[in-house]
C-alpha cells in the first residue's frame, strides 16, 4: 500500500520533471550552438522547437495522440494511409527533425497521408500497463481510425526500433489491418541484439525490483545506459560543434538531433517488466511464447508484404536480431534491405534521406 501511495504521488511529478529536463537540454544546446557560431563570427541559429512540419490532432486518447500530416498538395494521392509507430520511450519526431531533414516530409511528397502515434508520458498508469494496451488498444485503434478516414481497407505500417517490435506484434494479432509492414532497426531475436542483451541478463538485472521501487523506468536511467555504450561520444560531439560553427546547416542538424535525444518519455513500468523479462531475458518472441492479451504472438500469422530495413552499424539492435524475422513470417513478399549506417543514422542523416529512403518509399508506393 505504501508503494502505491508513493508511486501515485511521485509518478505524475516525475513526468513533469522529465519534460522540464528536455526543455532545459534544448535551451542548453542552443546556447552551445550560439557560442560555436560566435567563435566563427556568425549569428545564432533560429530556435528549433521540435517537429518541423504542421500537423493536426485526429484523436486524443489516454496513451497517445493520433496526429495527421497530410500529403503534399499536388502529390499523387495514395489509397492507403501510412501509420507510424515509434518507440514508447522516444518522441516520434526524429522522423520530422527539420524541414530539410524529414522522413515524414518525404512521405507526404510521395502522396502519403501520414498518421503518427504520439505517445504520452505514462504517469501513474504506467505500472499497470501491458503490451496489450498498446498492441490491441492504441495501435489497433489508430489503424482503424486512419483506414476509416481514408476510406481504405487497412494501413501501411512503419515501425522504428521498439516501435517496430510493437508493429510486428500488431501485425501478428491484427493482420487484417495491415496492408504492408516496414520496419527499421527492429529487435526480434533479443538474445542476438548486442550489448543490451548482455547487460539485461537475468543474473545481472532485476527489472521487478526496479519497477517495484520506481513505478516507471525513468528516461535519465535509460539514457545513461545508451551513453555508456560510447562514453566519449558527447565530448567529441561538442568539439565538432565548435569546429563546424560556421556551417549553419550543420549546426542546426546537431542541435535538432541532440535535443531529440534528450527529449524522452518514461518507460511504462508494467510494459518494462514484460519487455525485459519476456523479451530480453527469455527471448520469448522468437520462441512463439510471448503473451499479449493472454495469447502467444505467432509471427507466422504475419502475411503482409514486409520490408525489413537493417542498419549494419546498429549497436542498439544488432543486425542478426532483425534478420531473424525473415524466416518466421508467412509473408510471400518479403525483403531485407541493409544499409551501412547506425541505428539513428537511418532516420536522421542526409545520406539516408538521399540514398535509403527513396528505395523504401518506392517499395511502399508499389504496395499502396
Amino acid at each position: 500500500m505504501q508503494t502505491q501511495q508513493w508511486q501515485s504521488a511521485w509518478l505524475p511529478m516525475a513526468d513533469h520533471l522529465d519534460r522540464l529536463m528536455s526543455i532545459g537540454s534544448r535551451a542548453r544546446l542552443h546556447g552551445l550552438a550560439a557560442a560555436a557560431r560566435a567563435l566563427h563570427g556568425k549569428p545564432p541559429i533560429a530556435f528549433i522547437p521540435g517537429p518541423a512540419h504542421a500537423y493536426r490532432v485526429v484523436s486524443d486518447g489516454p496513451l497517445a495522440r493520433l496526429l495527421l500530416y497530410p500529403r503534399t498538395p499536388g502529390s499523387p494521392a495514395l489509397a492507403t494511409p501510412l501509420l507510424v509507430v515509434s518507440s514508447l520511450i522516444n518522441r516520434y519526431y526524429v522522423l520530422d527533425l527539420l524541414p530539410e531533414l524529414s522522413v515524414i516530409g518525404l512521405a507526404n511528397a510521395r502522396g502519403f497521408d501520414v498518421y503518427v502515434l504520439d505517445w504520452k508520458a505514462p504517469g501513474e498508469l504506467g505500472p499497470s500497463l501491458r503490451f496489450s494496451d498498446y498492441v490491441d488498444g492504441a495501435i489497433a485503434s489508430a489503424a482503424a481510425d486512419a483506414a476509416r478516414a481514408a476510406g481504405a481497407s487497412g494501413v501501411a505500417v512503419l515501425g522504428y526500433c521498439m516501435g517496430g517490435t510493437l508493429a510486428v506484434m500488431h501485425a501478428a494479432r491484427h493482420p487484417q489491418q495491415v496492408r504492408s509492414l516496414t520496419l527499421l532497426g527492429t529487435p526480434i531475436d533479443f538474445h542476438a541484439s548486442g550489448i543490451l542483451a548482455g547487460w539485461t541478463r537475468r543474473e545481472l538485472f532485476d527489472a521487478d525490483l526496479l519497477i517495484d521501487v520506481l513505478g516507471n523506468m525513468p528516461p535519465t536511467l535509460m539514457q545513461s545506459a545508451f551513453k555508456l555504450m560510447n562514453p566519449a561520444d558527447a565530448i567529441f560531439k561538442m568539439l565538432h560543434l565548435a569546429e563546424d560553427g560556421e556551417d549553419e546547416q550543420r549546426v542546426r542538424h546537431v542541435v535538432a538531433l541532440e535535443a531529440w535525444l534528450d527529449d524522452n518519455l518514461a518507460f511504462p513500468g508494467g510494459v518494462y517488466r514484460e519487455y525485459i523479462k519476456g523479451l530480453y531475458q527469455d527471448n520469448a518472441l522468437v520462441a512463439g511464447k510471448f503473451l499479449v492479451g493472454g495469447e502467444p504472438i505467432a509471427l507466422a500469422k504475419i502475411v503482409a508484404p514486409l520490408l525489413n530495413v537493417i542498419a549494419l552499424r546498429d549497436h542498439i539492435c544488432a543486425p542478426p536480431s532483425s534478420r531473424a524475422l525473415q524466416a518466421l513470417v508467412s509473408s510471400v513478399d518479403k525483403t531485407a534491405l541493409e544499409f551501412e549506417t547506425g541505428h539513428i543514422g537511418m532516420t536522421a542523416s542526409r545520406r539516408a534521406l538521399e540514398q535509403l529512403w527513396p528505395r523504401i518509399f518506392d517499395w511502399m508506393v508499389e504496395r499502396c
